[in-house]
């Protein structure tokens, strides 16, 4: 008996026990929590209404007439209306909606700002001067012989054709080599190069002969005669007496250069 009981006592302790135990296959029971989301799309129309003005006509541009006359006179130019002055007469666009349309009111006319005529001043135009007539180049009362070819500082200077080169100087005259008296300042006479005459002075065979001088520059001839040695004149440069001297180059200074001579 007493190990019944202890049997019926050890089942009573453990069958609670069993029973909380869970068993297999059965439901769990829990608490949980369940998110539901939900996205709603919304289409939203919108309208744009764009206003355009009509575009106010470019006036043609007006030409100022413009007369000149001999004296300065004022014209007066019309100045042209500017297009924000015009009137602009034009009914807007309606605005689309399902409700009665409205027109704008119209613009109310300005006319434009009187102005003063712009003062265009017109100069005279004096015409340029005629220019003057040119006046005939001088010319030489003695015409040219011919044009030589001389040699430069060198030759016999017998004849155009062997015509010689060189420097001219003027002297003062008085008793030359040649044996006479020479007037510089009437006489046409001219002073041989020392070494072109020689070392004879009177009766040198030179002393008289007639000698041409060609100025190619102005185109001027001259005749004159051998009256005297000059001691300074070299290669085949010559002395001219004043008078010489003026007539083969007028106005030049005391040595000219490029004048050409020969003995006739």
């Amino acid at each position: 008996m007493a190990v019944l009981k202890n049997i019926i006592l050890a089942a009573s302790v453990l069958t609670p026990l069993v029973a909380a135990v869970p068993m297999p296959g059965a439901n769990k029971r829990g608490i949980y929590t369940n998110t539901v989301t939900e996205i709603a799309w919304v289409t939203v129309e919108e309208t744009t209404t764009v206003w355009v003005d009509q575009a106010a006509p470019t006036p043609a541009p007006v030409a100022a007439a413009v007369t000149s006359s001999s004296a300065p006179a004022a014209v007066s130019v019309e100045a042209a209306p500017t297009p924000s002055a015009l009137a602009t007469l034009a009914a807007a666009p309606q605005q689309p909606s399902s409700s009665t349309p409205t027109v704008a009111p119209a613009a109310a006319y300005t006319p434009p700002a009187e102005q003063a005529p712009a003062q265009v001043s017109s100069s005279s135009v004096v015409p340029d001067p005629s220019p003057a007539a040119s006046s005939p180049a001088p010319v030489s009362l003695i015409a040219p012989m011919m044009t030589l070819q001389p040699k430069a500082a060198d030759g016999s200077c017998e004849g155009s054709g062997n015509a010689c080169q060189g420097d001219v100087t003027h002297w003062d005259g008085g008793l030359g080599a040649c044996g006479w008296n020479v007037d510089s300042s009437s006489e046409m006479q001219i002073a041989l190069p020392f070494a072109f005459m020689g070392t004879q002075s009177n009766g040198n065979p030179y002393c008289g002969r007639s000698v041409t001088l060609y100025n190619p520059d102005s185109g001027i001839t001259v005749q004159a005669t051998v009256g005297d040695k000059c001691m300074g004149c070299v290669d085949r440069a010559i002395d001219c007496t004043d008078a010489l001297f003026n007539a083969i180059v007028p106005g030049g200074d005391g040595r000219v250069s490029g004048i050409q001579w020969w003995l006739n």
